[in-house]
């Protein structure tokens, strides 16, 4: 009880908690890349560790949501290391790299002498949540896990790619819809446009994307928001008139939305076919079943940019004895961010339900 108060304290008033952060290196395949560690200011002795990592994200380990979440973790007791992987940091998936990434950050983790080995675990949020899932299947990395937790995952690319562009989302024949993040649809469409078919020739349309992802990223404002009206304007006017209804169909103004039709339909489904074409390992499904390290899923209901039914759908397609938890929560929404409008009550018995996750799943409660 003592260690989920320290989480609730540190998580509602960070500036008050008594936690460290030191910054850090990790070596992958000869490259030194850089990192942060979050502990208990005053605890000794081994503790439990977690590496968590960041998605697709500018700011990587200096991502607000996710430092705030570190630090809630550190106060309740384990030693938390943010690896920066500086292809997300840059919006480029980059998935041949992703194995070795996240096994050289977990070893770095097993190496500190502040942390139980026995229990170390992985936490990785949005596109960081699915690929940790997918690295989980190597033996190396597996062997050095006691637990997984996916915060925010894909399971499906086609539906998480019809969703970016849609809103729609649908579960056991229940449909949903929600107003989408726009930043998902510029990442992807920066990273694949070029690769589907008749838009060869669209790189003008997928750089003008990418950078206004990067500037989403870099300016801190969420990308539904009117402040990049003038950028979506800007970069428009650069492009050929025929290039210009696919950047509408991707970044519309926010005065002149467009509703969602056929081609927004068919470019999702044509984007997420090139995507898997040229990086299989975007596709967690053939890998899921193959996962041997518990695992808890969870999920925020609001979350805009990836729809909470993706993570139903990787719970369904874990091993039954692998799956730990289900968690779909009002608790945050994408990657760490808070819900506004939560009662305190609720906000503290979610709160509570889901650090008592976590540390059932290291099993060192």
């Amino acid at each position: 009880m003592a260690s989920l108060i320290r989480f609730i304290r540190a998580y509602t008033s960070p500036d008050g908690v008594q936690v460290t952060v030191q910054p850090t290196t990790y070596q992958r395949a000869g490259e030194t890349l850089p990192g942060l560690v979050f502990k208990p200011a005053t605890t000794r002795g081994r503790l439990p560790g977690w590496v968590v990592l960041h998605g697709l994200t500018r700011t990587g380990s200096s991502h607000p949501g996710l430092q705030r979440f570190a630090r809630a973790v550190a106060a309740s007791g384990s030693v938390v290391l943010i690896p920066d992987i500086p292809e997300w940091r840059e919006l480029r998936v980059a998935p041949a790299v992703t194995i070795d990434t996240i096994r050289a950050a977990v070893r770095a983790l097993q190496q500190r002498d502040d942390v139980r080995h026995e229990h170390a675990g992985m936490l990785g949020f949005s596109f960081g949540a699915t690929q940790a899932l997918v690295a989980a299947t190597d033996p190396d990395i597996a062997e050095m896990l006691h637990g997984i937790a996916a915060w925010g995952g894909y399971c499906d690319l086609h539906a998480a790619f019809s969703f970016a562009m849609t809103g729609e989302h649908e579960l056991d024949g229940r449909r949903y819809q929600i107003a989408p993040d726009p930043y998902g649809a510029w990442v992807m469409a920066g990273n694949y446009l070029t690769r589907v078919p008749g838009h060869e020739g669209d790189r003008d349309v997928a750089q003008a994307l990418h950078s206004l992802a990067i500037e989403a990223g870099d300016r801190g404002f969420y990308a539904w928001e009117p402040i990049f009206d003038e950028s979506k304007l800007r970069l428009r006017a650069q492009l050929r008139p025929a290039q210009r209804e696919v950047f509408d169909a991707l970044a519309p103004l926010t005065t002149s939305p467009r509703p969602a039709g056929a081609f927004e339909r068919g470019l999702a489904n044509a984007l997420a076919d090139a995507a898997i074409e040229t990086d299989p390992l975007l596709d967690p499904r053939p890998h899921l079943g193959s996962v041997r390290v518990p695992t808890l899923i969870a999920h925020g209901r609001d979350d805009r940019l990836i729809p909470f039914t993706q993570s139903i759908l990787l719970s369904r397609r874990l091993p039954p004895e692998i799956l730990k938890h289900c968690v779909i929560t009002g608790l945050f929404a994408h990657s760490g961010g808070t819900v506004a409008g939560l009662k305190p009550a609720t906000r503290v018995a979610e709160t509570v339900r889901f650090v008592r996750l976590l540390r059932a799943l290291l099993r060192h409660a």
